[in-house]
């Protein structure tokens, strides 16, 4: 049997590349030992050393995905790579590459949340920018042997939208990593309690001004911590949040270690994810793992990945949400049920089982 290369798009493999890369690095790093396969890795120029990938080839991409000469760029390595499958795992496949492949699509957000408040450029450059995502994405939903999804909710939406064969479709749910463990109270976050976390960026779909506008019902009696690394959108909220006089009950603590946020979840009461639309919804299986109760929006695919294990409310009424936090505040045995059920809910997400399941589809795409 002839041994078979399958090339792996590490471009933007890391946690400092959010969701994407931590799927990028936990499918890496539990890829099965074959001895007919060989994995080549497309990385750029300062993940060549890193140590974790030191085990694989690999090739050094000058350009990040979303550039437009790494359209040229992308074809000509793995050519060169002679890969005999190339895996993408985001939506920006290299158009020219003629050969086999895989993509994963962790979300269709683009498609739902678009418009002049979802971008800082221009309208003319968004307009651009977004013919030229809307035809990648087609391109690649119509050119990959498998597509690779964190949740039925999306695989639905793509069979609905783009009529796509369901046996092309594979759900591969995502893991919770360990590295954020439950830690004793550190001095460090003496924050005013009772205390919410959001963790997550401040684009619009993450809806992130119901849940200032649920604090500001409080009148002063319940505080909020956002977790967050700048971002084009993060004056926006600060202007928000003053414009609602709540520079008492809100405080940025930009991005965090996971030491740090292990240690802010220690200290916190509660953990409120409000967004519209997720992939998957990492932030609120970590925060479940370490043994906080979450509340999360009824929207997208959340209801799907938190199951029982979250309370619910409206993402549209921030009263709703209000009363949700009140109901987990006062109410102990419903505050010990969520986090007793978040904790069992979180054992069932792997990432070596989402590797195990995408090793699978890559033998069955390279038949």
């Amino acid at each position: 049997m002839s041994v078979k290369t399958i090339c792996i798009d590490a471009r933007l493999y890391g946690y400092a590349h959010t969701g994407i890369g931590r799927y990028v690095a936990n499918l890496i790093r539990f890829l099965p030992a074959d001895k007919h396969t060989r994995i080549v890795l497309i990385v750029s120029p300062a993940d060549y050393s890193n140590p974790q990938l030191q085990a694989y080839p690999r090739f050094i991409a000058r350009f990040h995905p979303y550039h437009p000469l790494a359209q040229l760029e992308m074809p000509l390595l793995a050519l060169r790579i002679r890969a005999d499958l190339l895996h993408v795992p985001h939506f920006s496949i290299p158009v020219l590459w003629p050969g086999r492949l895989v993509v994963t699509v962790h979300d269709l957000i683009k498609n739902i949340s678009r418009g002049r408040d979802t971008t800082t450029r221009s309208p003319m450059m968004y307009h651009l920018k977004y013919l030229g995502y809307l035809f990648v994405l087609k391109l690649a939903l119509l050119r990959a042997r498998k597509i690779f999804v964190p949740a039925k909710y999306w695989r639905e939406i793509l069979i609905r939208d783009y009529r796509i064969d369901p046996s092309r479709i594979i759900v591969t749910y995502e893991g919770v990593d360990t590295q954020i463990t439950r830690s004793s109270v550190p001095t460090e976050f003496a924050l005013p309690k009772p205390l919410v976390v959001y963790t997550g960026n401040l684009y619009p779909h993450k809806n992130v001004p119901v849940l200032l506008r649920a604090i500001k019902l409080f009148n002063g009696e319940v505080h909020l911590a956002i977790v967050c690394a700048r971002s084009v959108f993060t004056q926006r909220f600060e202007k928000m949040v003053h414009t609602l006089n709540l520079e008492k009950e809100v405080v940025f603590l930009g991005r965090l270690t996971d030491a740090q946020l292990s240690s802010l979840y220690a200290y916190a009461d509660l953990f409120v994810f409000p967004s519209l639309i997720e992939g998957f919804g990492l932030p609120g299986l970590e925060a479940m793992a370490v043994g906080l109760p979450v509340i999360a929006a009824k929207a997208s695919c959340l209801p799907e990945i938190y199951r029982q294990a979250a309370l619910y409310f409206n993402p549209h009424d921030p009263k709703d949400l209000q009363l949700k936090i009140s109901r987990v505040l006062a109410d102990p045995a419903l505050r010990a049920n969520l986090i007793s059920r978040g904790q069992k809910l979180v054992k069932l997400y792997s990432w070596p089982k989402m590797a195990k399941i995408t090793w699978t589809e890559y033998q069955n795409a390279l038949r």
